[in-house]
């Protein structure tokens, strides 16, 4: 969606025009610094130490601006210290945010002095947020008959918007925008821009601490709104609502919720002393900005900006050469769509390296009559064409998933470099371009990450790759797995999962008080108190003041870790409530109190990061926050699964593949006993009892059945005798005899594991049902000890990563088939061999079926693949 009336579009130059017709642009100056300073990595810095991330991100967004709208007048609005209207009616309006972080508040002093140097005015008013200011500056442009740009990412301002006025809202990064005029803001959130002040006291926004309705979500509010048309028609008519919790819910917090709207209402009559149509055309001011930019070392900003500068002040005929430090053209710079037209050759595959700031993309065609690097702005009217014919000819890049522009052009990669050498070398540390073509021998000199140069790398690579995936079999993995789960993952992230804060919050407060009671019965025992979370300390109540006997020696005293503790356990009562402290005390750090923090407050929702290019085996990975190690078996991991739920009117369908990697095991051994016993829908572990221990299988009894199912999965990641007899606590000798009647009453699993392992030893590799290859380099190994590794990781690997390779492509299938059939039906999260999707309710068992018959179909298995599958409003009551 483009912003109106700013830039010509078409193929002839752009002839003089009337300033007045470009759009004014109004900044939120607060909104965009936090943004850069999160979004950029805080090591950004001078050479002497001064943090550089968020005045970096800052004054790229400011580069974008002026390359992409040319703007003549730009405002940038500041929150006032002092205090707010706001906080004056609600002293808890925005409590809960923390302190500016050190870092950015040592940046803060220069961002208002680099928007002046931009030639921008800067604006604050006592009393007043920034927000107050940008809606006073667009209704002054709404009565000059004036088109502007809001640049925001708070939400508040979405009631701003009008015909004329919209909003620019990042939504990642910096440089990754999102325009919004009134069907925007409608198709977004359900209602009109006039109504996001009822919106917001319906359902409150957790960003700035207003409370709202409790119960009342974004659907729930949208539907009230579409129905009743504002907050006090809503309220005024809430005893006609059917829905009992909500009637009761509106009539109970009236005045929270009139509050709210209140808060969420900007001021557009703030008393500011400037007319933005009145400002003069505003300029940059080169020796200003060129001194804070060299004491800042943003050289390459300083380069990008002369350049935008350039094409402001003269219209090319042609292309822009720039030149490398030889003076040798390393890349063509095109600008407009007329220049990007002519200088594509249409239909041909495009190797694309996009800039770290997301703002310019440097493309090289294969097989083109042109030996030459473009350069491509990245701007609304550059991205029709660009879409097109990228889409034409094929898109080749590296690490797609990582390239927002990319997904904002909706062009899906035919080849990406980075999963390519993922699969044909996954153990590799680092995948970044310029070291893979080192070690493929096409160069020995690195690239940075903005060097146009580095997109002929990633098109010889890509070359190289394709032959050495079509030798080794992965071919078709790459193309029908690998490439479109990318697109699913992506989907997936922006989807997110929404998690239960209070709920949460709730089981928090439990375990605090748990732990409470248990640091009080630790201190007691050891005779006064100490910091628990100390190793040193904890080393001296044991072994000095308790007399405990000493274990391994480390730099700050005698070892506290968790077999150490084990070992002590029946000499001290103290020593099981510190293993159970320490137990509860890492699932409140890593799941009670990280989960709620990393909510995105604009979406309510968690937002993880998925990765394919992580596990050998090929299992995907996930982090911030890590949502693939969820507690599975206890009761406290079961409360907080239940805190992963669906939105009001819809529900979650759980789906789980059942016995998965023993499945692939019968599959691949062809063992007829366990075949047989799949085929009859047995319990698998109750028939490994009766076979093992020589019993009946009404005779087995539950501690039979769970030393069957140690053997059933033991057996998978090749355990030895000491192994499962420290799993089950019993004598090497006993699990010994237990592994071995194993083998005896399922020979041909016996020659399945040292067929696996001998073939490995001879090629160097096992391979995965769909062809993936894993090097097994511990097996030529002088260790002992490490041929033993190399032997397990041999078989689990197959096992594993076939696994892994099915419920990829039950991803891709199911991903593909809802896409098709409910469309607002969302895979949201994946975890090993489960998959978790968000529907309406009314779709539910539908969707249900549909996902299992794609899971099962997903690859053909003798016996069958299994799924269990279930529906409800959180992932525990799916289960």
């Amino acid at each position: 969606m483009n912003v109106p009336n700013v830039l010509p579009t078409g193929d002839a130059c752009p002839q003089p025009e009337d300033v007045s017709s470009r759009p004014l642009f109004f900044i939120d100056g607060n909104n965009l610094a936090y943004r850069a300073f999160f979004a950029l990595p805080e090591e950004i810095s001078t050479s002497t130490g001064f943090p550089t991330n968020a005045l970096y991100g800052f004054s790229a967004m400011l580069i974008k601006i002026i390359a992409d709208y040319r703007p003549t007048v730009v405002v940038v609005a500041w929150d006032s210290k002092e205090m707010t209207f706001r906080r004056q009616e609600f002293e808890e309006y925005k409590a809960q945010r923390k302190p500016m972080p050190e870092g950015l508040s040592e940046q803060w002093p220069l961002f208002a002095e680099i928007a002046a140097a931009f030639g921008f005015v800067n604006v604050n008013l006592p009393g007043y947020e920034a927000d107050d200011i940008l809606g006073t500056l667009a209704r002054q442009a709404e009565r000059d008959g004036r088109a502007a740009v809001i640049v925001t990412g708070d939400r508040d301002a979405l009631q701003l918007v009008t015909d004329r006025v919209h909003v620019m809202a990042n939504t990642r990064g910096v440089t990754d925008v999102r325009i919004y005029d009134p069907a925007a803001v409608h198709e977004r959130f359900g209602v009109t821009p006039e109504q996001i002040p009822d919106f917001i006291g319906l359902k409150g926004d957790t960003s700035d601490n207003i409370p709202g309705v409790p119960g009342v979500g974004e659907k729930t509010a949208a539907s009230l709104l579409a129905q009743f048309g504002d907050l006090e028609s809503t309220l005024a008519q809430a005893e006609t609502i059917t829905a009992t919790k909500r009637r009761e819910a509106l009539l109970a917090h009236r005045e929270q919720a009139l509050m709210a709207k209140r808060l969420a209402t900007l001021d557009r009559e703030a008393p500011i002393d400037i007319h933005a149509a009145e400002l003069q055309v505003q300029h940059v001011d080169g020796g200003a900005l060129a001194e804070l930019f060299a004491r800042l070392e943003f050289s390459s900003l300083m380069d990008r900006l002369e350049q935008v500068m350039r094409t402001e002040t003269a219209v090319p005929s042609t292309s822009d050469a720039v030149e490398g430090p030889d003076g040798a053209v390393v890349a063509t710079r095109v600008v407009a769509p007329h220049q990007l037209e002519s200088a594509f050759d249409r239909g041909l595959p495009a190797a694309v390296v996009v800039s770290q700031a997301g703002d310019r993309a440097w493309i090289v065609q294969c097989g083109g009559a042109r030996d030459e690097v473009l350069e491509a702005e990245y701007s609304p009217t550059t991205r029709p064409l660009l879409r097109d014919l990228l889409r034409e000819g094929g898109l080749i890049c590296h690490d797609f998933k990582s390239a927002p522009m990319l997904h904002d052009l909706a062009v899906y990669a035919a080849h990406d470099t980075y999963l390519a050498a993922y699969l044909l070398a996954p153990g590799l540390r680092s995948y970044r371009p310029e070291e893979l073509a080192a070690g493929a021998g096409l160069r020995p000199a690195a690239c940075g990450p903005d060097d146009p140069d580095t997109v002929r790398l990633i098109l010889e690579l890509a070359g190289r790759q394709e032959a050495s995936l079509r030798e080794q079999g992965m071919w078709s993995l790459f193309q029908e797995v690998e490439l479109p789960l990318t697109r699913v993952l992506l989907d997936m992230e922006k989807t997110g999962i929404r998690l239960d804060c209070y709920r949460l919050g709730e089981i928090a407060a439990r375990l605090q008080d748990q732990m409470d009671g248990l640091e009080d019965s630790i201190y007691e025992a050891a005779g006064g108190t100490f910091n628990l979370s100390s190793p040193q300390q904890l080393s001296e109540v044991l072994f000095e003041r308790l007399q405990l006997p000493r274990g391994r020696k480390t730099k700050t005293g005698y070892s506290t870790d968790a077999k150490t503790l084990e070992f002590l356990r029946p000499l001290h009562p103290i020593i099981e409530s510190i293993e159970t402290y320490r137990e509860l005390s890492k699932l409140m750090s890593t799941y009670l109190l990280a989960l709620p923090a990393a909510v995105d407050p604009n979406t309510e929702r968690l937002h993880t990061t998925f990765h394919q290019a992580v596990t050998a085996t090929g299992r995907l990975s996930s982090s911030d926050p890590n949502l693939q190690n969820i507690p599975v078996r206890t009761e406290l991991g079961a409360q907080i699964r239940e805190c992963f739920a669906a939105a009001q009117g819809n529900l979650l369908v759980v789906a789980d593949y059942s016995q998965i990697e023993l499945r692939i095991m019968a599959h691949l051994a062809g063992e007829p006993a366990l075949l047989e016993s799949f085929r009859r829908r047995e319990d698998i572990h109750v028939r490994t009892a009766a076979e093992v221990f020589g019993l009946a299988e009404d005779e087995v009894d539950a501690l039979h059945r769970r030393y069957a199912k140690a053997v059933n999965f033991g057996i998978l990641y090749g355990i030895s005798a000491f192994g499962l007899a420290q799993q089950l606590g019993i004598e090497r000798e006993e699990a010994a005899q237990y592994i071995e009647r194993y083998f005896e009453r399922l020979p041909r699993v016996r020659s399945f594991i040292d067929g696996t392992i001998a073939a490995a030893k001879a090629q160097g590799f096992v391979a995965t049902m769909l062809g993936r290859r894993r090097p097994i380099p511990e097996l030529q190994d002088g260790s002992f000890q490490r041929r033993s590794l190399g032997e397990r990781l041999a078989v689990n690997s197959v096992i594993q990563g076939s696994a892994a390779d099915i419920i990829k492509v039950a991803m891709n299938r199911c991903h593909s088939r809802l896409r098709r059939e409910f469309p607002n039906a969302r895979l949201v999260l994946q975890i090993h061999d489960e998959l978790l999707i968000e529907v309406p309710a009314d779709e539910a068992e539908r969707v249900r079926d549909v996902v299992v018959a794609e899971m099962v179909d997903a690859h053909p298995l003798n016996p069958p693949l299994g799924v269990d599958a279930g529906i409800g409003e959180n992932w525990l009551a799916a289960k």
